[in-house]
């Protein structure tokens, strides 16, 4: 399978190579992994007075993908055909993928919490949130 390409302007003047994966979420098995309700956040961080929030910025490009799902993401363009060697944006699957190895990643962290790529960390004191801080920033 190859998917076709196009480029897209970003509105900052660079360019982003926008793969169509249709073909390919057609036969996405998905995983169930359900995103965290605000509620839910909002209950655990009663007491909380640092908070801090991070960013993952480009989170799906940290997971690799293995040699057989790397060649399912073959695309073509003016230039050669590629393909990705991590997750891409547009798998329909990747979105429930990151936010299950994000989960496995704060688990045992008290005072965290994420949704898709973002990180909530706090602490009932000042101490208390920059060594969970510390601790997220180590793994």
């Amino acid at each position: 399978m190859v998917c076709d390409s196009v480029i897209v302007p970003k509105s900052d003047g660079n360019m982003r190579i926008s793969v169509e994966l249709v073909e390919l979420n057609k036969n996405v098995m998905r995983e169930l992994h359900l995103l965290t309700k605000a509620e839910y956040s909002l209950n655990l961080m009663a007491g909380a007075k640092i908070v801090s929030k991070l960013n993952a910025n480009s989170g799906f490009w940290q997971i690799p993908l293995d040699k057989k799902s790397s060649y399912l993401t073959t695309f073509i363009t003016p230039f050669g055909r590629f393909r990705f060697q991590r997750l891409p944006f547009g798998i329909a699957s990747a979105p429930e993928h990151f936010q299950r190895r994000m989960c496995q990643m704060l688990e045992g962290i008290p005072g965290t919490i994420c949704n898709m790529d973002d990180i909530l960390i706090w602490g009932s004191a000042q101490e208390e949130h920059d060594q969970r801080l510390t601790e997220v920033c180590n793994k």
